[in-house]
């Protein structure tokens, strides 16, 4: 499919494609299109949600790329240090729903 851009989109597809955020022009529109039919379907806070999930999951492929993960051969410690996270984020919740 061949389609023609106005000279305003095509610079800001360009300047996303130079920023290396997606391999190619195909790829920014699929993700792009995707985000618009979320947002017509559910609202723009839940594609602005999922927009930031992605980010995320992005950011976290990256990490992986460079070697910064951890790799836990016994699954019991990673759930202990979970659990401890939890345990804090629980406390902090708390504590500001006190004030």
């Amino acid at each position: 499919m061949l389609i023609d851009l106005d000279p305003e989109t095509e610079k800001l597809l360009q300047q996303e494609l130079d920023a290396g955020r997606f391999p190619d022009a195909a790829a920014l529109l699929s993700v792009a299109l995707k985000h618009f039919l979320i947002a017509k379907q559910f609202g723009d806070e839940e594609a602005q949600r999922l927009a930031v999930l992605r980010a995320e999951l992005d950011h976290a492929d990256e990490q992986i790329e460079h070697g910064e993960y951890v790799d836990y051969e016994d699954h019991s410690a990673l759930a202990k240090e979970v659990h401890e996270r939890g345990l804090k984020r629980l406390a902090s919740l708390r504590k500001i729903g006190a004030e």
